[in-house]
């Protein structure tokens, strides 16, 4: 009986030399199985799909917002809110009005019933939607110097940042159309500019570029924010859109004064490191990072923190993690066209109903993250994992057969994926060049019976053998508890 490879179940981790590690986990995350005494104790999920809930607007979304069970979405230009119907659906939609486009983002935050108002933030203007009449206003006339970037809502006042400023601005009370020329907070225990701000936790949250801290409404009449004292920690953020709220705590992309770029989580009033070497290795190569996006959402016990960065390589790269196996993963797009990996093609999120609704880069559709979906809204969702090395000593031995551990009966009942397949990539010189040998079932539908399986891989130095598995069918993906591989010492 040959070994598990219990190692194969892991995230990717591909350090600066790949003869040390190559791993690598494409739309696939880690779940460990939590039962005690279990024999079998984690497995590879594939990542949501994306199912086709509707359009809006013109091209590429840049912002949803959802609260008291209205949503909105700013597609391009266009913002629009959204009517859902009882499939989850967007059944209609309705335009509110435009928010310039510059590509970037949109920042959204509501006073609710206390106003009725509805604040948006985008292409350099404030703009403000009447929850009643749902009329949105002309840009905001501002007393800042300089364009707002993002604005937040916090003990009855909307906040609203400056770009290249260490200026923050508070509004009248319950009143997003009304800001007076002396209702500002400066920064003052730290001299870099704000970059980025969050209303979260009873606090405002000011992210600079090498510095952060928070601010709290100590109730004065004149400047109702101060510093928290004892909040100021020595590290700011590289790009703004990648700060991300999720369950009571912020990540973001940072940096500081000794350097970065690092991913951090906010525990208190500082940072900690939840990037790997490997990931800051690839972030580094970044031609910027000014760009980069992030988003957080929790599905079925997992908390995901998805870094989409736009100007790494060719064409972007996301990173992800799951804080509760403290594990990262890659996800990706598949250009047929191009035949390659491209960013992930998600952007911006909300939790509606009991759906997570996305956006993407470069389209007007609006999508559902579904775990019972296979595919990218007809696009191939390419599913692959390259293990771990089979081991570190350096001798030789002839590989008779490597079974993957998968969930077998999976096929579709006719057309493409009715005979699912997987293959196996193998590299013996520490995965510089590979080889493919060929093709092994997942199982048609009901034959829960079937083995994914090869044999007579021929000869490899064990401490230079990677083996890397890759699935393009349309069907459930599941890889545990690894993989099972026999070898025969000897280099005859």
């Amino acid at each position: 009986m040959s070994p598990l490879f219990a190692a194969f179940c892991g995230g990717s981790n591909t350090e600066r030399s790949r003869a040390i590690d190559a791993e690598k986990t494409v739309n696939l995350f880690r779940s460990t199985v939590e039962a005690q005494g279990t024999a079998k104790q984690a497995q590879l999920l594939g990542t949501p799909g994306l199912r086709r809930l509707g359009t809006a607007g013109t091209i590429g979304g840049r912002g949803l917002f959802t609260q008291d069970g209205r949503t909105w979405a700013v597609i391009g230009d266009t913002l629009s809110e959204l009517f859902f119907d009882a499939t989850g659906a967007v059944a209609t939609y309705l335009t509110r009005g435009t928010i310039p486009d510059d590509g970037k983002p949109v920042s959204f935050a509501s006073n609710g019933d206390g106003g009725s108002q509805l604040a948006i933030v985008g292409g350099g203007q404030l703009k403000i939607l009447d929850l009643v009449t749902a009329g949105l206003s002309a840009a905001i006339v501002l007393p800042l110097s300089n364009a707002p970037v993002m604005v937040g809502f916090l003990d009855t006042y909307f906040v609203l940042s400056e770009r290249d400023s260490l200026r923050t601005w508070f509004s009248a009370i319950e009143n997003g159309l009304l800001w007076d020329g002396l209702d500002f907070f400066t920064r003052s225990t730290a001299s870099d500019h704000g970059v980025a701000m969050i209303c979260a936790n009873s606090r405002v949250w000011i992210f600079g570029s090498e510095t952060s801290e928070a601010y709290e409404d100590v109730g004065d009449a004149d400047n109702p924010f101060q510093p928290v004292k004892g909040s100021l920690f020595q590290i700011g953020t590289i790009a703004p859109w990648s700060v991300s709220v999720g369950l009571s705590t912020m990540r973001w992309l940072g940096q500081s004064t000794r350097g970065g770029p690092v991913v951090y989580r906010l525990d208190g009033y500082s940072g900690t490191r939840i990037s790997t070497h490997a990931i800051e290795a690839v972030l580094a190569t970044a031609d910027t990072l000014a760009d980069a996006e992030g988003l957080t959402y929790e599905q079925e016990g997992h908390l995901f923190y998805a870094l989409s960065c736009p100007s790494v390589g060719d064409a972007g790269w996301t990173a992800v993690l799951d804080e509760v196996e403290q594990q990262w993963h890659e996800r990706a797009a598949w250009s047929t066209a191009r035949g390659r990996e491209e960013m992930w093609r998600v952007r911006g999120h909300a939790f509606v109903g009991n759906q997570h609704v996305v956006l993407g880069w470069h389209t007007s559709a609006i999508w559902a993250l579904d775990p019972e979906v296979y595919d990218e809204d007809g696009e191939i969702l390419r599913a692959r994992r390259r293990a771990p090395y089979l081991g570190a000593e350096n001798v030789y031995a002839f590989v008779d057969a490597f079974e993957l551990g998968v969930e077998p009966g999976m096929g579709l009942v006719s057309g493409q994926g009715s005979d699912p397949q997987v293959e196996l990539l193998v590299s013996k010189d520490r995965a510089k060049t590979w080889w493919s040998a060929g093709n092994a079932p997942l199982g048609p539908l009901g034959d829960y019976d079937d083995r994914t399986f090869w044999t007579r891989l021929g000869r490899a130095r064990v401490d230079a053998l990677v083996f890397e598995v890759v699935i393009t069918d349309a069907v459930k993906r599941v890889i545990g508890p690894g993989a099972w591989v026999s070898v025969t010492p000897g280099g005859a």
